[in-house]
């Protein structure tokens, strides 16, 4: 399969990202698809065991992505988190579970930061915590399809463990639906931050991240509304979801986004447990 310039990798993954990506000028997409690209190719090296085979050409995507103005030490951090899932070992609380999603995917919003073009080294605040945010709903809606692979997330100090998830007795669903709700809600609070940080973003690209967030803030929003659901089955934002979503996020820019609404500075306690990692704000 090609994978430089191949859009057919986000809509099979990803149809959060494909309907986002709809809204891009073709040469950001274009940056966007293979940023995509690489970071799923090396997640699924680990998850699937996928085998590249054509050596040269991922070569190429990594030579293109750095092209971006990417660094090494930011691929350095994103391969180091990917396979930290490989040995896995469970985080103690969510000081060390954010530091993972800052790994896996607040790293892809300091991509997406070059990718974008985008200047301000506040920007970079806000685009990390999307990416946490968005990992955080990653792992309250993967929960099951984690622990059949071995890995539970959340945090040894929720009192969650192998047996919680073997046993899913009325108490075990209680307990899980009440720590998956405090996970979004944290997730929410990096959401929320990141919206203050669309203004740095380039006019025409403002509502493709914003479509991005909305749909996956969605995703948390059905687990929340469906109940213990997300224990027996994939969640996910329907066509017709997503439809209206789009159009209520067209009104949201339009009202909220072309003229900035969300002008908060960055605060510095939702980066606490990140001290030391690159473009953090610790200042």
């Amino acid at each position: 399969m090609r994978i430089l310039n191949n859009k057919d990798i986000i809509y099979k993954n990803s149809t959060s990202f494909f309907w986002a990506s709809k809204f891009l000028h073709k040469n950001i997409l274009r940056k966007v698809i293979n940023i995509y690209s690489f970071c799923r190719i090396n997640d699924d090296l680990v998850d699937e065991g996928l085998i590249i085979e054509d050596s040269n050409e991922a070569a190429e995507l990594l030579k293109t992505i750095k092209s971006y103005g990417i660094s090494e030490e930011l691929i350095e951090e994103l391969i180091d988190g990917i396979n930290s899932d490989i040995s896995f070992k469970r985080y103690k609380n969510n000081q060390e579970l954010l530091r993972y999603c800052y790994k896996v995917a607040g790293v892809v919003g300091l991509m997406m930061v070059e990718a974008l073009d985008i200047k301000g080294k506040e920007a970079k605040y806000f685009a990390i915590d999307l990416g946490i945010a968005m990992q955080l709903t990653n792992i309250s809606r993967d929960l099951m399809q984690d622990h059949m692979k071995n890995r539970i997330y959340f945090p040894e100090n929720t009192g969650i463990n192998e047996n919680t998830l073997n046993t899913l007795t009325i108490d075990n669903k209680d307990l899980l639906k009440k720590v998956t709700n405090q996970l979004l809600l944290k997730a929410d609070i990096f959401y929320n931050s990141s919206l203050n940080g669309i203004r740095y973003i380039p006019i025409k690209s403002r509502i493709s991240i914003l479509i991005a967030l909305r749909i996956y803030q969605g995703i948390g929003a059905k687990i929340r509304k469906t109940g213990t659901k997300y224990l027996y089955e994939n969640i996910f934002v329907s066509k017709f979801e997503k439809s209206i979503i789009v159009i209520k996020t067209i009104f949201e820019f339009l009202i909220f986004f072309i003229i900035p609404y969300y002008k908060t500075n960055h605060k510095k306690y939702l980066h606490e447990s990140l001290s030391g990692l690159i473009d953090v704000h610790q200042e």
